[in-house]
């Protein structure tokens, strides 16, 4: 993309503009609102957010209501007196709330409480709580649950009442009224009910298997995208696209149980349109037996006709600039969704290294130098579909998304480096590296049914994925040409997917099988500097799963078993390899227990998790990076297990996770001598599978509101365990590593906010790898217009320039350093805009996600 000059002064211009958009100053404790014909239950709202008090009143009473006021430096009670005084409504002020109620009842009020969740002890939000008269049934008051799934209802003291709870997609309950109430309702697969927001619930709260952090209403909801937002989520490390989660690896990302396939989905979704982020670090039996960690999403039901959409826009500059623009449109009618999807990305890399290599074989050699590498691309990647309501319990719909590079992708690495052999230079290497990815189509279908038949619900999904990548590689040194290669790459997949649910007696029992094929050929050819390759992989894996999850009064059960069947086939040059050709049958199991009072949980918990190589791992072929170091993978690499145990507990906004991981055949990258006969200080980067490795630690979060000010503080201990000595490396380290982030978050009057994160990791010497220190500092500020609708953001990301990048490591005889730096430090400007509130109820949550993943 051409940015002349006219797109630089309209930048600046609203640069411009942002900056001199004045703060507004209000004093603690005081409100000032000038309202024009606002719900009453709305103006309820804004003065409890703004106000040091709950403000506890009946929706169905006052909706009817609307507020034409000025409240001028106000406190909370003479707000109230203010907006209550033309309507039939009195307030009655106690320690810790306001209750609103009909003026004429002199009656000594209690508050009812309590919490509603689901089957599986999630909190249901925005769930219709129903106080009625215990004689006739007559209605009393109402109210809807809060974020956390709890409520609060005015009664009459000494009144006998019934709760009626509901809540679209859950039987309706009726249960005695107590002054604590647990209400638990069951699914049947209709439709979640529109999101109403309530203020000041906890950031953080805790789930069986992992952490829930609300969305909508705090500061989470001001990070911009999805993208961006996640890893602002308790455990969660890394920036957009290179998410981890502490002590529990890369985890899969669902958007309402459909499986994310590019970041660019992450990009178009709103901060502000989710309303939860669960962040699982003990995955049920339904995720495939190679996942370790899931971060589930769940947007905000709106509801609407017609089209709704929206833009998102972002520009930064470091070395060279970055840019991308998204677009979404959705038309409803009826129970028919159409929707379609477009991202497009102006991508930069620039990159500087520092390398230091050391061989020791029949001479010690040393290779010394840097390299400086420049890649630019433009990638364009879209989503067009449908979604159709049959009833309120049948959805069926299908989606098709297609991917590409505008143009090839060319990537150029320019290095100089200094060659010593036994102490003595022996020469210098010029380099240049030239590759190409050559414009080529990946082709994505899903289609999905969700519905119940009688007391069985029915999640139904099956995926196409059609791929081809074609790339060309060349290296000179000295201007004279040293190696050239050509890749060719083909991928297929077909999977199926389907998951059953019903109630059964006090709990809740999962059913589900899982088919995934995939199909991958490799061609490699290259100039001379090793053999060519000419790999044909085939796979089938079969899987069918049980889960069962009871909760008892303070204790919460859940057992689960998946049976895996994996057959693969591989080729090469047309023959079948049989002693890479494995078949593989294993049991996965999930255990979990749990313990809840009074405001503190403890949980423990035990999953086995089997990783697949990735295809990438299993090819013969040889690849040139430079002159002294080529790569290569191992095809007799066979899949890893982990034996996870984790213990969970917290109270509040405190949480603290422990866990221990237990790896037979991890698999690794590491060096040694490629040929020190035909190739003298060539290295060699391949893989190969460690025994056994043990991975523990812990770590905690804390997050208390504090006035405007919301932090979050991150942190853990980490030991790494793996003896390679079977692989010829002699170094074996086991040191902790420290992890610290505090992320601190600003919510001020007029839609300003400000968010500054910085985090920092100590060295350490684990293994046969050395960690250096690293860290960094971000900063955004934002500021929404048109009722949010709006929202423009300033962003500086690594402000300092720290965030540097290293492997030191110990191979065969070897050892290398490297030191690069991603061109980090980007300022930048954001700006998102959304019409109308309609979204797609698209439903589909996609099968073959693990291969997927791989290929």
């Amino acid at each position: 993309m051409n940015w002349g000059i006219h797109d630089r002064r309209g930048w600046m211009a609203v640069i411009l503009l942002l900056c001199a958009y004045p703060f507004s100053a209000q004093n603690a404790g005081q409100i000032t609102l000038e309202l024009r014909d606002k719900p009453l239950p709305a103006v309820l709202k804004l003065i409890e957010k703004a106000g040091e008090k709950h403000i506890i009143f009946s929706y169905n009473e006052t909706e009817t209501y609307h507020v034409t006021a000025s409240i001028h430096q106000k406190n909370e009670s003479e707000a109230l007196s203010i907006v209550l005084k033309s309507t039939p409504f009195i307030c009655k002020e106690r320690e810790n709330y306001f209750v609103i109620q009909k003026a004429g009842i002199d009656k000594r009020l209690v508050i009812i409480q309590g919490t509603v969740y689901d089957e599986e002890h999630n909190p249901l939000v925005c769930a219709n709580v129903l106080l009625l008269n215990r004689i006739d049934s007559t209605f009393v008051s109402g109210v809807v649950t809060n974020q956390d799934g709890s409520f609060r209802i005015p009664g009459e003291e000494g009144k006998d009442y019934l709760l009626k709870t509901s809540y679209i997609g859950y039987q309706t309950k009726v249960q005695p009224c107590g002054a604590m109430n647990k209400v638990c309702l069951f699914s049947d697969a209709q439709l979640m009910k529109e999101v109403v927001i309530s203020v000041d619930h906890p950031l953080i709260v805790h789930k069986d298997n992992g952490l829930l952090a609300n969305v909508v209403g705090t500061p989470l909801a001001k990070m911009g995208s999805a993208a961006e937002m996640i890893s602002h989520l308790p455990f969660v490390t890394g920036g957009v696209g290179e998410y981890m989660v502490l002590g529990h690896g890369v985890p899969v990302i669902y958007i309402n149980g459909r499986k994310v396939r590019d970041q660019g989905e992450l990009e178009r979704l709103r901060a502000d349109d989710i309303l939860s982020a669960e962040v699982i670090t003990t995955p049920g039996v339904e995720y495939g037996s190679d996942v370790s960690s899931v971060i589930r999403i769940r947007t905000i039901r709106q509801r609407g006709q017609g089209i709704s959409g929206g833009f998102r826009g972002v520009f930064s500059q470091g070395h060279d600039y970055n840019a991308s623009e998204n677009l979404y449109l959705n038309y409803r009618t009826g129970g028919l969704d159409l929707f379609v999807k477009g991202d497009l990305k102006h991508g930069n890399y620039y990159q500087e290294s520092i390398l230091n290599q050391e061989t020791d074989a029949s001479s010690r050699w040393e290779v010394r130098g840097g390299t400086t590498s420049f890649r630019k691309a433009v990638y364009f990647s879209g989503e067009v579909g449908f979604n159709y309501e049959l009833d309120d319990k049948n959805s069926l719909g299908a989606r098709y998304m297609p991917g590409t590079n505008v143009g090839s992708v060319n990537q150029t690495n320019l290095g100089n480096n200094f060659v010593y052999k036994d102490g003595e230079k022996t020469e210098e290497i010029s380099s240049s590296q030239y590759a190409h990815t050559y414009p080529t189509w990946t082709h994505s279908v899903n289609g999905y049914y969700n519905g119940a038949f009688g007391q069985w619900n029915v999640d139904f999904n099956a995926d196409y994925l059609l791929g081809k990548n074609n790339s060309t590689n060349e290296v000179l040194n000295n201007d004279d040409k040293a190696a050239q290669s050509e890749n060719e790459v083909r991928n297929y997949l077909y999977a199926m997917r389907m998951v059953v649910k019903r109630s059964f007696r006090k709990g809740t029992l999962s059913l589900g099988t899982e088919e995934t094929f995939t199909n991958r050929h490799d061609i490699f050819v290259q100039s001379g500097f090793s053999d060519n390759a000419d790999d044909h992989i085939k796979q089938s894996i079969y899987s069918v799963f049980a889960d069962y999850s009871l909760h008892l009064d303070k204790f919460n059960f859940d057992v689960g078993l998946r049976y895996e069947h994996q057959k693969t086939d591989y080729y090469e040059y047309g023959v079948h390899q049989d002693e890479q050709s494995p078949v593989y049958n294993d049991i996965v199991p999930v255990a979990l227990v749990g313990y809840e009072d009074k405001g503190w949980h403890a949980s423990f918990s035990y999953r086995l998790i089997r990783n697949n190589p990735d295809y990438h791992m299993l090819s013969s072929s040889i690849t040139y990076s430079s002159k002294y170091m080529y790569r290569s993978g191992d095809p007799l690499l066979v899949p890893q297990k982990h034996h996870v145990f984790i213990l969970d507990a917290g109270s509040r906004w405190a949480f603290v996770n422990l866990f221990f991981d237990r790896t037979l055949d991890l698999y690794t990258r590491f060096l040694k001598p490629y040929n020190d006969e035909t190739h003298p200080g060539v290295l060699l980067f391949t893989m190969a599978s460690i025994p056994t490795t043990d991975t523990y630690g812990m770590n905690f979060n804390v997050s208390p509101k504090i006035g405007c000010w919301q932090p979050q503080l991150n942190g853990g201990m980490y030991f790494y365990d793996a003896d390679v000595r079977s692989l010829g490396i002699t170094q074996h380290w086991n040191e902790p590593q420290f992890y610290f982030e505090l992320d601190n978050s600003f919510t001020f009057p007029d839609g300003w906010f400000l968010n500054v994160n910085g985090n920092i990791s100590t060295a350490a010497k684990q293994s046969y790898s050395l960690s250096h220190r690293e860290g960094t500092v971000n900063a955004r500020l934002s500021k929404s217009f048109l009722e949010d609708a709006l929202m423009i953001t300033l962003t500086a990301d690594d402000i300092f320039h720290t965030r540097y990048h290293y492997m030191d490591g110990y191979g065969v005889r070897s050892h290398i350093l490297t030191r690069s730096y991603n061109d980090n430090q980007r300022f930048g400007i954001q700006i998102s805009y959304k019409f109308n509130a309609t979204k797609s109820k698209y439903k589909g949550t996609g099968a073959g996600q693990s291969e997927k993943q791989r290929l």
